[in-house]
């Protein structure tokens, strides 16, 4: 952040690089860089062809023919050899090996020659330039990128300019270039036959079918597409002009024909709303839904959100960014809660926490705030009490919450699916099931028994499922066991549900206090969830179920059964409400699982505490969800960027690495002997009773972020001060602290500690004011009813058999840091296994080996490909082959590859030497020797090639120490196979004939030296380079302790530097 301005238009406006910031340039880069490695996989054969052709000393020209003409035919170098020189001087002389002769050649061919190599050339030349010329840029560009912080340039907005002006138009200018010629290339090719011969047959066809004319034209492509980019991303900046304009033209209110913003904005969110609508095929509602009456409180809590004069300029990467860093803060808050959970849970089994008084029960409320604060007191987060196994009281709340969540779980889906399999429910998944009809005589004996949920004395007695914004679906239950009538409601399942929720102004309860009789003076709750509250008290009014239940009569069987209100998410902040409206004529317990944070005041959830207990579990957002957390949640997130002291691209790379559970653990400062586990991870080796403590992630956070106290004063510090003093007394205005909405009740709380295998959680009275909002993805995970309807009898189950688990967790709680990894909270073991460019071996570990590893893999392909491995000279009486009129050749002797052979020829005239080589004949019988050089060159391929693959992911993955022993060993076996090769110096062709044929006019002409390594050389250097990785595998581990301590060096210098 900000967007770069690249130019000042005509009209005032200024082309931006928007969507991306100057320091995301590189994502531009790395684009960039794929098409610069396509184009050139593309090309490079082309190259690499010629360098082949020169190696093995043949010639691009065949006959005078480009070597992709039909005509162009190899000369038969075997028959040749075998030959008597006076045979191959007359053969040359009549033209039957080397093609027609000079004259034969007429001035339209060379005409077409010309016409096709100077394209040719020119397409190459240019096209190898730009590309070599855009790395170059793109790599400048990526370190220009990594200048500053990003609020603060630095200078960096300055350089990239520069360049995108280069980018824009030389480069441009010579990709036209390439483009032209590339068109020209082919347009010549057609009209010329590509360079063939008049005389013969057209080669359009057959050269348009090779892969060499595939691959110019995926170039060709890449080059097209990357020109095109540019108009793109100028139409871009021409299209968010017009949207600026329309803007300012009032677009919403033309299109919507809306006169005021509020319902405009009402609008534009029932469109989203419809889209969805439309998109799930109407599975979850929202025909019911009016915009502009339905919204209305939505659009104004988005648009007071919005209100801000302060305009920070941030664009998707700093969200990013930001979110994660901020999500690692937050990461060792969860830490320190789960770590207390476990110490609390072996205090608990020992019994060491006794009975909590009435004092301790209520430390579960706070004090109201006079006005928004934007931060966090960590103190009142660690500041609750477990609850006890010993305490009577705390073992009935949970084992009501753990019957009431099942009974919340089944209105969901399983009670009218098993009503509509029955026939007993009227009209479909909206309809009604009564079987009591009012005056009758209530028997369970016509009512609907849950036997196949697990509770055969619960009967069903009354449902109805009509789902509108306004009414939300619920069931009677009548348990004959617990002699309880529950009042189950369900939570948000369809779009009317979610507009509910989003109906969350502050509606004060005066009116409804005075029909039920209580005083809701000064006492707000959630305008939605309050609307359907009434509208199923009137439902049972109507209906008069729970009054007849439990009418005081002492004909009446269910007079002693007790009221029970229970619910999910928004059913739970709908039971909360008519558990309130229900108090004053019944003995009334409520049970909300997970409900929204803002529904009731901060008085009125006082006066619940003593019948309203609510259920949150973990890191679940919705009890969160308060007009104060979520600014706050916004501060944290701005605050968060300024306090990055790095580039962007550094702080993405180490938010990427995992927050492991040991590097959350305390060590101490002294250590300086540290091994590295993964790119920055650190394991401690000496430990001293003197020195403080420290976490690895604090190292990290200290590296990568200023602490609060130590911003630098910059042009965004200074925005984002006059934001938060502006936003605190708007939010004060627009909210004043009486209205402001909070969890109903008394709150337990699940805290997480168990591994992901085998999840545990403690229950605590916690605070009402659930004041962090978690930026992971538990927060949603944990707000399921599934889970909670699973975690709750299981916590139940561990505290009724105590006793079993304090022998499992008898260990001390001091020797909790050295416990393993998986065991803290689930939450902290789910570590992506696949981080790209993390280097989770270390930088030196990873690279060296990787680099190592792929050159001798190139060594080692060459080597057995090539023709000219051994030579073997002759040493006496040449044979003497004439070229043309004016030279002639001497051979001077044989090579020998695995799989090819090759004369050699030196030119007396032009003095130099050249060699043709040609696969063996199939006829030619391989002895013991080349055999095992084949199988040995096959087995260093066939083992290394999938070990250099694994090692080029040793960047983004972490292998374990057996993988990297094994991989170390089998690097030895390919480096001994390897050299192995050198056996072929054993074979016949090495010592006896140099002729894989058995010819005696050979044996008895030329005098034939030993085999020599000529090019062999490359083998004995793949050998080594096998070698070399191999030890430095093996030595991985050290390289990692070497590199942590310089890096732990230069951090304690750096550390030492800034304080001073």
């Amino acid at each position: 952040m900000p967007a770069m301005k690249i130019a000042m238009c005509t009209n005032g406006r200024r082309l931006t690089t928007r969507p991306l910031a100057g320091d995301d340039f590189h994502i531009v880069c790395i684009l960039n860089g794929a098409f610069r490695i396509i184009s050139l996989v593309c090309t490079l054969p082309v190259w690499v062809l010629i360098f082949q052709v020169r190696l093995s000393g043949t010639e691009m020209m065949i006959n005078d023919q480009p070597f992709w003409c039909r005509s162009a035919e190899e000369v038969d170098l075997w028959t040749l050899y075998v030959s008597p020189p006076v045979e191959q001087l007359q053969n040359l002389v009549n033209g039957t090996l080397f093609g027609p002769n000079e004259e034969d050649i007429d001035d339209a061919t060379k005409h077409q020659l010309r016409s096709m190599v100077i394209p040719f050339t020119l397409y190459l030349t240019v096209s190898l330039l730009y590309n070599i010329l855009d790395m170059v840029l793109s790599l400048a560009m990526w370190n220009a990128a990594a200048i500053g912080t990003p609020v603060e340039p630095r200078g960096r907005e300055r350089a990239l300019v520069s360049m995108i002006w280069i980018k824009m138009t030389f480069l441009n200018l010579l990709l036209c270039t390439v483009l032209g010629s590339g068109i020209y290339l082919t347009h010549a090719g057609r009209v010329y036959n590509y360079g063939c011969s008049s005389l013969h047959d057209q080669a359009v066809h057959h050269y348009e079918s090779t892969i060499w004319y595939g691959l110019f034209c995926a170039a060709m492509a890449i080059y097209a597409v990357e020109l095109l980019m540019w108009p793109c991303a100028i139409m871009n900046q021409v299209g968010h002009a017009i949207a600026l304009q329309g803007r300012q033209t009032s677009l919403f209110r033309r299109l919507g024909q809306l006169e005021d913003e509020e319902g405009s904005c009402a609008q534009c969110i029932g469109c989203c709303i419809q889209c969805i609508r439309c998109l799930s095929c109407n599975q979850f509602g929202g025909g019911n839904i009016k915009a502009k009456t339905d919204l209305t409180d939505a659009a104004i809590a988005f648009m007071n959100f919005m209100n801000s004069e302060v305009n920070f300029d941030i664009v998707l990467s700093d969200i990013y960014v930001a979110f994660k860093l901020l999500d690692r803060k937050q990461r060792e808050v969860r830490y320190k809660l789960s770590k207390q959970a476990r110490m609390d849970k072996k205090q608990t089994d020992k019994c060491e926490i006794g009975e909590g008084d009435d004092e301790s029960n209520n430390n579960n409320t706070s004090s109201p705030i006079d006005a928004v604060n934007f931060s966090v007191n960590y103190a009142d987060i660690l500041n609750r009490r477990v609850l006890s196994a010993n305490d009577e009281t705390d073992m009935h709340l949970l084992r009501q919450g753990a019957l009431y969540s099942q009974y919340a779980q089944g209105i969901y889906e399983l009670y009218p699916r098993a009503l509509l399999q029955a026939g007993l429910l009227d009209g479909g998944w909206d309809g009604l099931y009564s079987p009591w009809k009012p005056g009758d005589q209530h028997s369970l004996l016509s009512t609907f028994r849950l036997t196949e949920f697990g509770f055969p004395s619960t009967a069903l007695v009354y449902a109805n499922f009509t789902n509108k914004v306004i009414a939300t679906p619920y069931c009677i239950l009548l348990d004959e066991i617990e002699r309880t009538i529950v009042v189950v409601i369900r939570g948000s399942v369809t779009l009317e549900d979610l507009v509910t929720d989003l109906q969350w102004s502050a509606i004060e309860l005066n009116r409804v206090g005075e029909r039920v009789g209580f005083d809701g003076r000064g006492k707000y709750g959630h305008r939605g969830m309050l609307t359907n509250s009434k509208w199923i008290y009137n439902d049972i009014h109507r209906r008069k179920i729970v009054f007849d239940v439990l009418r005081d009569d002492r004909s009446n069987p269910y007079r002693d059964y007790k009221l029970v209100i229970t619910g999910h998410s928004l059913g739970g902040g709908c039971a909360a409400m008519l558990a309130i409206m229900f108090k004053p004529m019944y003995n009334v317990k409520c049970y909300a699982f997970c409900p929204p944070g803002c529904t009731v005041s901060m008085n009125l959830a006082t006066e619940c505490d003593d019948f309203i207990t609510s259920f949150v579990v973990g890191n679940d957002i919705i009890p969160r969800m308060r007009g104060e957390n979520i600014e706050m949640l916004r501060y944290d997130f701005l605050e968060m960027l300024a306090r990055i002291k790095v580039s962007k691209i550094t702080a993405f790379r180490d938010s990427r690495y995992p927050c492991r559970n040991k590097d959350l653990e305390g060590m101490h400062t002294a250590l300086l002997e540290l091994q590295v586990d993964q790119s920055f991870v650190l394991t401690p080796l000496l430990l001293t009773s003197t020195s403080s403590i420290i976490t690895i992630t604090a190292v990290r956070n200290k590296r990568i972020l200023y602490a609060r106290d130590e911003v630098p004063i910059t042009e965004y510090y200074q925005k984002l001060v006059s934001f938060r003093q502006n936003r605190e007394l708007l939010f004060d205005q627009l909210s004043p602290v009486d209205t402001r909405l909070n969890i109903p009740g008394r709150v337990v709380h699940l805290t997480r500690f168990g591994d992901e295998a085998n999840n545990r959680y403690l229950p605590y009275y916690k605070s009402r004011m659930l004041r962090e909002i978690h930026v992971c993805l538990d927060s949603m995970k944990d707000h399921s009813i599934k889970n909670l309807s699973v975690v709750l009898p299981k916590i139940v189950s561990e505290y009724e058999n105590s006793s079993t688990t304090v022998s499992n967790d008898d260990d001390d709680v001091d020797d909790i840091s050295v416990q393993s990894e998986n065991s803290f909270g689930g939450d902290f073991t789910e570590e992506p296994w696949f981080v790209t460019f993390s280097f989770p071996h270390g930088l030196v570990a990873s690279f060296v080996p990787t680099l190592l590893a792929v050159a001798a893999v190139c060594f080692s392909v060459i080597g057995n490909n090539i023709c000219t491995l051994f030579e073997r000279k002759i040493t006496d009486r040449p044979s003497y082959n004439m070229t043309d009129q004016e030279s002639y050749e001497i051979i001077a002797g044989v090579s020998y590859g695995l799989y090819f052979y090759g004369i050699q020829y030196r030119d007396e005239v032009d003095e130099f030497y050249t060699t043709q080589c040609k696969p063996y004949p199939s006829h030619v019988v391989n002895d013991d020797y080349v055999k095992a050089a084949r199988g040995f060159s096959a087995i260093a391929l066939v083992i290394g090639f999938p070990i250099v693959l694994l090692l080029c992911l040793t960047s983004c993955m972490k292998l374990g120490d057996r993988t990297v022993r094994v991989m170390s060993t089998l690097l030895m076996l390919v480096a001994i196979c390897q050299l192995m090769i050198l056996v072929f110096l054993n074979s016949e062709r090495c010592v006896d004939n140099p002729n894989p044929v058995d010819s005696s006019y050979l044996q008895s002409q030329f005098v034939w030296a030993k085999c020599a390594l000529h090019t062999g050389k490359y083998v004995i250097i793949a050998s080594v380079l096998w070698s070399l990785v191999a030890v430095t595998l093996g030595f991985s581990s050290r390289l990692s302790l070497v590199e942590a301590r310089l890096r732990f060096a230069s951090m304690s210098l750096s550390s030492a530097t800034t304080t001073k």
